[in-house]
């Protein structure tokens, strides 16, 4: 382990470019608590957690957010026609999926992207996985590629990212004020709210200072975390997500950070992609999709529930 100076200005660099409208508050909280930031060995699973003193990471922990949100992205393409299908005329989105010609090949494609997200989650040695070719390598610049489908899914990962480290910074904050609960899972949850926070509290204020949509703006913000939810439930090992002595279960955490999203159109393009990224891991286990005919944040909520 060693503490990187470099990866601590780029995770500030990270929190700030997400959250513009919270920089002075961003750089005061690093100021006072100033964590080190320490870069450590890949090894199976993933490395990311926090005390008092320090966040630590592993180099690896980009390549999968990377995969696992731009596959999740693509999500859209598999199963948002069945969500979109079943608001507007009925039946249920299991119905429509045998009337989809296509959804064979592009399932295809999804399951293997997700298969090699989970075979990189597993590994230590990154040369034995296989990088999917139509999912570009990570990179620093948004303007790689003029696809506005690569630039929203670039937005949206590092709106990801930044989401786990305000997270790992709120255990710094509770470690060091000498406020952890008793209750680890407690802990876990304060700091899931606490990040969740801090990318939507005040975006108001940002939307009207550069002239933004309001509902737009937190739909962008809002579908990022709904890829959060979806890394939450990838790292996290199957035999945790029912839940354990540290973590509440994924789809309780899954609750805290996507239903209190304040969209009034419960068929919100957002409540649209989320369901689709919550039927691609029922579908990724081979499970039923038994929901009725329901709005999309009615599926969604739904979906959450019977993980």
């Amino acid at each position: 382990m060693r503490h990187s100076p470099e990866a601590k200005e780029a995770l500030i660099k990270l929190m700030t470019g997400v959250v513009p409208e919270r920089t002075k508050e961003i750089t005061a909280l690093w100021q006072k608590y100033g964590p080190e930031v320490w870069l450590v060995p890949d090894a199976k699973g993933i490395t990311l957690n926090a005390t008092k003193d320090r966040i630590a990471y592993d180099a690896k922990l980009m390549d999968v957010f990377w995969l696992i949100c731009f596959s999740g992205w693509k999500a859209i393409e598999c199963y948002i026609p069945h969500v979109v299908g079943s608001v507007a005329f009925g039946g249920s989105v299991a119905d429509w999926m045998p009337q989809d010609d296509g959804l064979y090949t592009v399932e295809s494609d999804y399951k293997a992207r997700r298969a090699i997200a989970e075979g990189l989650i597993n590994t230590a040695d990154l040369s034995t996985v296989c990088w999917p070719p139509d999912i570009p390598r990570v990179t620093a610049s948004r303007e790689a590629s003029v696809d506005p489908q690569y630039q929203a899914a670039f937005d949206l990962t590092l709106m990801a990212l930044a989401f786990a480290f305000f997270h790992e910074f709120h255990h710094v904050m509770l470690d060091r004020d000498g406020q952890r609960p008793a209750d680890l899972r407690e802990e876990e949850m304060l700091c899931d709210v606490m990040a969740r926070g801090f990318i939507t509290a005040k975006l108001e204020a940002y939307a009207k200072a550069n002239g933004h949509d309001y509902h737009q703006v937190l739909r962008k913000r809002a579908m990022a975390l709904g890829l959060t939810a979806l890394v939450l439930h990838e790292i996290t090992p199957s035999w945790n997500h029912g839940g354990s002595q540290q973590y509440f279960s994924v789809a309780t955490r899954m609750q805290a950070i996507l239903e209190n999203t304040p969209l009034s159109d419960d068929d919100d393009p957002f409540w649209c992609f989320t369901a689709a990224l919550l039927i691609g891991i029922f579908r990724q286990r081979g499970s039923l999709i038994d929901a009725p005919s329901m709005t999309a944040r009615a599926l969604t909520e739904y979906l959450i529930a019977k993980l």
